[in-house]
């Protein structure tokens, strides 16, 4: 039988990419193409299993914050790992998650065991399972060590993690089939994210792995709910084939070509790789080429990412050395662009760490160099999902500085960095909250965790301000040069 796609979508051999998914209809930009009610299998990572709904994947919110829709997340009385906050159906793992208990098996592994688990009890029928079966493997390429430099993966993972499928989940398959569909699950994964782009999970839909790749994609997929849906970045002909990045669209074109080859084993040949663009940006700007060689260039970009992978390793030392990592770059910055990978990147990392440590002025100037100078040149729309993302983190930055700046015991170091600037935050809160409203709803569409958001922080009650953007504007641009570099 068959495969079943959504009506507006069918799927047809791609020349050197297999198979890829076309629409059927024009659609135009900031459109919903096709939504996946519950793709095969979904679950929490290791990182988020005691925080997150296995079934929906609501996140409960740090300590200290209020969430968008208080729920309450229950532990399965089984297997005492899975928690939930409505009908969740993982009775057919629960009781091999219950014998590794209080060991928490990885996640590819109880994706494996979960889909066995159905299949044999003929909860996935074999239509299913064909469907699955057709989804690329890549044996020959996680077999080769020459790629494990890259991934960290090495075929004697894969072999362990079947062993461990195999003995848990008790299911008669041999190993052959047991470490094919590992591998069809690493390859195949697409990441469950929450609204800021955070990942929190993993998912296989035996439909939207078809999906091909771009670097200049015409569609995002998010998920929300328990629910995968595919929207439309760009206007796409009948006929066209529907396409999505599997790596950050903002890292160089070295940098994505490296990862494309390390994880799904292709060279792209999309047009903005043949030109060697980043969201639309010549990847080596005149400034950059002409008065800084390739060596020096190579050598700076790989200290900064050596620096953001040792902060990402020491969370409580990143503040510290992700400074270091700006410093290199802002030694640079007459001829290095903003936006340009890795800068821009660190400087997300820096803003998120500040963040975290409670230093708002720091975290508000990032996030404004982020809003004024950096994503309008990456992303010129306002709604695209990535630059929506940022727009909303500097509205609950300046939702959080406002609470300091308002609260009995004020914070006066905070009224002190910021003074000289005179910003009326009121009013820019008023403005960055209708200017996500308009992103999110053709971003993400409606009813999006963004748009609920939203309507919590207008239940609040905020005075919003009378002065006007214009003026507001040229203060926010003025903090943005002096705050930081």
């Amino acid at each position: 039988m068959p495969q079943k796609f959504p009506s507006n979508v069918y799927a047809q051999p791609v020349p050197g990419k297999g198979t890829g998914l076309f629409t059927s209809q024009t659609i135009p930009a900031g459109e919903l193409v096709f939504a996946i009610e519950r793709p095969l299998v979904q679950v929490p990572d290791n990182k988020h299993l005691a925080k997150a709904c296995y079934n929906c994947f609501y996140l409960e919110p740090p300590e200290g914050r209020s969430a968008v829709e208080a729920r309450t997340l229950k532990a399965c009385n089984g297997c005492k790992i899975v928690k939930y906050c409505s009908k969740v159906e993982h009775k057919y793992e629960c009781k091999a998650l219950g014998r590794l208990y209080p060991k928490i098996a990885p996640r590819v592994v109880r994706m494996a065991m979960q889909i066995l688990l159905r299949r044999q009890s003929g909860s996935i029928p074999d239509t299913g399972w064909q469907e699955l079966l057709t989804l690329e493997a890549h044996i020959q390429g996680l077999k080769n060590e020459t790629i494990y430099a890259i991934n960290k993966i090495k075929w004697q993972d894969i072999e362990l993690m079947s062993q461990a499928v195999a003995a848990f989940s008790g299911v008669s398959e041999s190993p052959d089939v047991v470490q094919a569909l590992v591998a069809r699950i690493m390859i195949n994964s697409m990441t469950v994210a929450t609204a800021s782009f955070d990942t929190i999970g993993s998912c296989v839909s035996t439909t939207a792995a078809l999906l091909n790749h771009s670097c200049n994609p015409n569609c995002i997929y998010q998920f929300s709910e328990g629910s995968l849906t595919v929207r439309s970045l760009q206007a796409i002909p009948e006929a066209g084939e529907l396409t999505i990045c599997y790596v950050d669209p903002r890292s160089t074109t070295v940098e994505r070509q490296k990862e494309l080859q390390a994880k799904w084993f292709f060279n792209c040949t999309c047009n903005y790789c043949a030109k060697r663009l980043t969201c639309g940006q010549p990847d080596l700007p005149p400034s950059l080429s002409s008065k800084m060689s390739a060596v020096s260039l190579s050598q700076l970009e790989k200290e900064g990412r050596r620096l953001q992978d040792e902060a990402s390793a020491a969370p409580a030392d990143a503040v510290e050395i992700l400074s270091r990592a700006m410093a290199l770059f802002t030694r640079h910055k007459a001829i290095y662009p903003l936006w340009r990978y890795p800068w821009m990147s660190v400087r997300r990392d820096l803003k998120d760490a500040q963040i975290g440590q409670g230093n708002w002025a720091s975290a508000l100037g990032h996030a404004l160099k982020i809003y004024l100078y950096i994503d309008p040149v990456l992303f010129p729309e306002a709604w695209i999902p990535h630059r929506a993302v940022e727009i909303y983190g500097l509205l609950k930055v300046m939702l959080e500085i406002l609470h300091e700046l308002t609260k009995p015991q004020r914070n006066e170091q905070l009224i002190h960095e910021l003074w000289e600037y005179k910003i009326d935050f009121p009013t820019v809160i008023r403005h960055l909250s209708d200017e996500v409203e308009r992103a999110s709803n053709k971003g993400f569409g409606p009813r999006s965790p963004i748009a609920r958001d939203l309507e919590m922080y207008g239940k609040e009650g905020i005075d919003f301000g009378k002065s006007d953007w214009q003026t507001e504007l040229t203060k926010l641009k003025r903090a943005a040069d002096q705050m930081v570099d």
